[in-house]
Order: C-alpha cells, then sequence, then structure tokens
C-alpha cells in the first residue's frame, strides 16, 4: 500500500535537464501518493507535472529563487524538494514526525551540521519566511549575483544555519540522519548515532 502524504508538494527545479527531474519525480512517486508534484523549468517539454519559469542559468540563481519565488508554487503545508541526483530510494523509512520541522535535509559534506538542501523537506512557512528577508529579484543573473554579493551562505545554508533558522523548528542531526544521506563520510553518521545513543534517547 502506498503512502499517503497530501500536504507535501514534490517539487524539482531544474533548467538544464528536464528529462532526467521527470524521472526523478516518477521514482519519488514508486510508492508515495503526493498532493502536489511539479517540475519548475524553462525547457520546452510537455508534461502534467511541468510549471514553466524564467530560465534559472547559475548555482546562484537557483539559490536566489529558492530563497524568494519558491514559496509561490508550493501548494500544501511542505514541499519535498528534490533534485535530478537524489530521489527517494528507501520510502519505508518514511516517519510522519518528520513533519513536526520546517526543515529536515541530510547533513552538509564540509561538516555535520544539518541543512544541505539539495532533498529536503520544508514548510511552506519557512519558505515563505525567508522570502522577506532578502531584496525583491528581478529573475536576472545580474539581480541574483547582487542580491548573493550580501549574503554569506547559499539557500540552505541561510535557512539552517543562519540566525533566520534559529526562528523555526530545524531538525536535529539524529532525525536528519534517518531522512537522507548526501554522500557524507559514514564515520559521522556513526558518531552522531553514538553519540544520540549514548544520550539514552533512542
Amino acid at each position: 500500500m502506498k503512502i499517503n502524504l497530501p500536504s507535501v508538494t514534490l517539487m524539482c527545479i531544474d533548467c538544464v535537464d528536464a528529462q532526467r527531474a521527470l524521472s526523478v519525480l516518477e521514482v519519488c512517486q514508486k510508492e508515495i501518493n503526493f498532493g502536489s508534484v511539479k517540475l519548475l523549468t524553462s525547457i520546452p517539454i510537455e508534461n502534467k507535472y511541468v510549471v514553466k519559469i524564467k530560465p534559472l542559468n547559475s548555482l546562484i540563481a537557483y539559490s536566489i529563487f529558492m530563497m524568494s519565488k519558491c514559496y509561490q508554487y508550493i501548494d500544501t503545508e511542505f514541499v519535498l524538494i528534490s533534485q535530478r541526483d537524489g530521489f527517494i530510494i528507501n520510502p519505508s523509512s518514511w516517519d510522519d514526525n518528520f513533519l513536526k520541522y520546517d526543515f529536515i535535509g541530510p547533513l552538509f559534506i564540509q561538516y555535520p551540521k544539518v541543512g544541505s538542501g539539495g532533498f529536503s523537506l520544508r514548510s511552506k512557512k519557512i519558505m515563505e519566511a525567508i522570502s522577506k528577508t532578502i531584496p525583491d529579484w528581478d529573475w536576472t543573473q545580474r539581480g541574483a549575483d547582487k542580491i548573493q554579493s550580501g549574503i554569506s551562505m547559499y539557500e540552505d545554508g541561510m535557512i539552517s544555519l543562519s540566525q533566520f533558522g534559529k526562528a523555526f523548528n530545524i531538525a536535529p542531526p539524529e532525525v536528519a540522519c534517518e531522512f537522507a544521506q548526501g554522500g557524507n563520510n559514514p564515520n559521522t553518521f556513526v558518531k552522531i548515532v553514538s553519540d544520540f545513543t549514548a544520550l539514552g534517547k533512542t
């Protein structure tokens, strides 16, 4: 029986390889029914999941889009962001308690802190709130570069690591490890889980 997640929009934003992104969306739906499914892309491709947006031609443009405009395309209380290199491989590991958090994603590869956004679950509330913290974006690369020049991190870091994130319920590392892995050093995962167990909270 499929898992039903009516409060979650499955979303991929991709202006490079829309066909591969669509394949990821199909994989993610094999055992889960989402409230909505969307591929946001500028590429001319016909599919029921496609929502046309202006081109995002750089990582900076993608990051500014995520912070400034993404919330406008979310139909539900939460959004599961996936990219064409990440998808659901173990749907039976889903835990409804994940929906208690405003942001949950794998640990960053660089250090054992929560926030890698390429495969992440976010509340629409946190996405809309962060849009109010940065200047309005005109969809241009020049505008994106200007906004980014005043920001020390990309969008996932801004959400989970900055002062902004402290106003919301960011998942703790041990929960993030249960949610997803993002190419991290396996020793990091083992250490976090071991430390958590040692605290008697399993």
